[in-house]
């Protein structure tokens, strides 16, 4: 088949951009024809020889405006280029899918903003723009199927559920295996119940609730330890270990992965724990927790500090078991994933 995949950046950046790149790779590799159309490019972005870039740049347009001029010229390209599937990572408008990894007006929402700037109301557009001409949009969540409905007037019969992709050659169960040797390599106690925090939006992630929560706690065998930036915490129940690329590695040494977020379209962090064998302890503001069941995590109200102090104080590694299998079990492989998106691809193209 003939694919294209649209994308702003083609760069070695954020969780979109390192699926764009995944995608290819996966679509090359099976013998499709890969054609990336993107508004700039990173040259350290490595693909198959075989994957064509097309990079339509907006130039000199000023910064408000470059996605919707990249937008225009991906009309324009579509228009005299013909693909059998043809698939956006989001805000563009002139494909048959459209990834929906969380929408701005359910963003601002849970910040309980409005959209009083030039910027976002250049994303809501975008977003309507996308969700309406797009054939078929593929939400990361229920959450998120349910924001297009009651936020964009999105037909629920043009929504698929689809959850983001887990590279399970990464996250594997086996490392739980190594967890004592992990902390000793890490430098983590061995006496202490870990909880992993991993986060780059720290705010809008829950770590002021957690802060609190640990800084209030009887216990003293609890210790939060956070991957990303400084938190500034001046109390020794707290370890940065800042940003991290063995991030693996840190959720087979913890007892479990925390994140109390207030706004999660998904959160690729709660299926990657899982796939490490790590149970989760989420807010019911995450996306993930429709693949949480029974025995693999908690899932508790976002703002109820008193219900996560409770939680951290008492919660033991001996109430949780995650049976082999959960990125089989919940579609999250990239096979299953990719399988998908083009079962779904609008037929005659």
């Amino acid at each position: 088949m003939k694919i294209a995949l649209i994308h702003y950046r083609l760069v070695i950046s954020g969780g979109l951009e390192r699926r764009l790149i995944a995608y290819a790779t996966y679509l090359a590799n099976q013998g499709h024809e890969v054609h990336i159309v993107a508004g700039k490019r990173s040259e350290d972005v490595v693909l198959p020889s075989s994957v064509r870039v097309h990079v339509l740049s907006p130039g000199l347009v000023p910064r408000p405006y470059r996605r919707r001029y990249f937008d225009a010229r991906v009309g324009r390209f579509m228009t005299q280029n013909r693909f059998d599937v043809s698939l956006s990572m989001m805000r563009t408008s002139h494909q048959d899918l459209v990834l929906c990894p969380g929408t701005h007006r359910g963003y601002l929402r849970a910040l309980g903003r409005t959209p009083n700037t030039l910027g976002d109301r250049e994303q809501i557009r975008a977003d309507h723009e996308a969700f309406h001409r797009s054939k078929a949009v593929l939400a990361a969540s229920g959450q998120i199927r349910d924001e297009l409905t009651s936020l964009y007037g999105v037909d629920a019969q043009r929504i698929q559920v689809l959850f983001p992709p887990v590279d399970t050659e990464v996250f594997r169960p086996a490392l739980k295996r190594q967890q004592r040797e992990l902390r000793a390599k890490l430098g983590l106690p061995d006496d202490k119940r870990i909880f992993l925090f991993s986060s780059s939006s720290h705010e809008l992630k829950g770590l002021s609730l957690l802060l609190d929560v640990f800084s209030n706690l009887e216990a003293t065998d609890a210790l939060l330890v956070v991957a990303g930036a400084p938190t500034g915490a001046r109390f020794d129940r707290v370890l940065d270990v800042g940003f991290r690329k063995d991030i693996e590695e840190f959720y087979a040494a913890a007892d479990f992965t925390i994140h109390p977020s207030r706004y999660e379209a998904f959160g690729q962090i709660v299926s990657e724990s899982l796939c490490c064998a790590t149970p989760v302890l989420i807010s019911d503001r995450v996306g993930a927790r429709e693949i949480v069941a029974d025995g693999e995590g908690r899932v508790l109200e976002a703002n109820d500090h008193g219900s996560w102090r409770d939680l951290v104080e008492r919660i033991e590694i001996s109430e949780f078991r995650i049976a082999p299998g959960f990125a089989e079990r919940n579609q999250l492989t990239m096979a299953g994933h990719m399988e998908e998106i083009l079962r779904l691809a609008p037929p005659g193209r």
